[in-house]
């Protein structure tokens, strides 16, 4: 964030009385300062305040500032989302997503552990990587290691029954009118994620790969996939590739291995997000109404009035 402390914050929500009034609510008891202020009712059923607000009157830090406010947003269905003004201004061309429980209603391994008969087993291992309490590479490898001997024809028979979040094609069609570049960042495995892929019409994927031996999984992974560093370095090169720098980067997920990149990119967005990534991601979503998301990306045309003023 810059040194003068002033944030961009948008909040939505569906249109009702007490939006205003508990965001700015908030703000006001934590002493920061509304500089400038937007508000309208867009698609017509959603209403969106932008503000620019300094943060350095505030008798709390800026980061307990944000979870402050996003908790009062949870509580009356707002969702929220802070970038610097430098950030905000720059506009935004890149998008990349998480896979499972991002892009799709399926934890992709869970269902290769059900067919495998480890169901119960593999879903600790994850629930504990995804809220950060066991390292991705060591969760990754324990999981995919009691998959070992499972038929390649299951491979096939689960990528038929992935189901998309609701809205999500319609949002991708979206950002790509709008000139996005869509990236699939995941470490999940290439049969299920070039398969969503194709669906959505991404740009790029990365993911792992499940190795295979005699038509059975060997309980091997291969791929670079394998740790939160490694999704920011696929942003990194998707970016370099279109010619734009992190700020211009917007990252989705939900879990622990999604934070590095959602922290390190211009705008970092935590979709339904687990308590970790809800607490350190710039925005939160917790609906699945993708034009929510629009909005917090900032694909509304009352950006252009907040760009002029900051």
């Amino acid at each position: 964030m810059p040194e003068d402390g002033r944030l961009v914050i948008t909040v939505l929500g569906r249109d009702r009385p007490g939006i205003v009034a508990t965001v700015t609510g908030v703000l006001a008891r934590l002493h920061a300062n509304i500089i400038k202020t937007r508000a309208s009712t867009i698609f017509n059923d959603l209403f969106v305040i932008i503000m620019v607000v300094d943060t350095r009157t505030s008798i709390v830090k800026k980061d307990v500032l944000l979870n402050i406010l996003k908790n009062s947003c949870d509580d009356v269905g707002l969702a929220l989302a802070a970038e610097s003004c430098q950030s905000y201004k720059c506009g935004k061309k890149v998008i990349v997503f998480d896979l499972d429980g991002t892009l799709i209603e399926q934890e992709v391994i869970e269902e290769l552990a059900k067919a495998a008969g480890v169901g119960e087993e593999v879903k600790k291992i994850t629930k504990l990587a995804m809220d950060g309490k066991l390292n991705f590479l060591e969760a990754l490898r324990s999981r995919v290691k009691l998959l070992e001997g499972l038929p390649v024809e299951v491979l096939d028979q689960i990528k038929s029954s992935i189901k998309i979040n609701p809205g999500v094609k319609e949002l991708i069609a979206k950002l790509k009118e709008l000139g996005f570049v869509i990236g699939i960042v995941t470490g999940s495995f290439d049969f299920a994620a070039e398969h969503v892929g194709r669906m959505i019409g991404a740009d790029y994927v990365f993911s792992n790969r499940l190795i295979v031996k005699g038509g059975r999984l060997t309980g091997e992974v291969d791929g670079e996939m394998v740790g939160p560093e490694a999704k920011l370095k696929a942003i990194k090169t998707i970016a370099a590739k279109v010619g734009v720098g992190l700020e211009a980067c917007v990252a989705v997920g939900d879990g622990a291995n999604d934070l590095f990149m959602i922290e390190n990119v211009g705008l970092g967005i935590g979709y339904k997000p687990k308590l970790v990534v809800r607490e350190r991601a710039h925005g939160v979503v917790n609906t699945e109404d993708a034009r929510v998301l629009l909005a917090l990306i900032g694909c509304v045309d009352m950006r252009k009035d907040i760009i002029c003023r900051i």
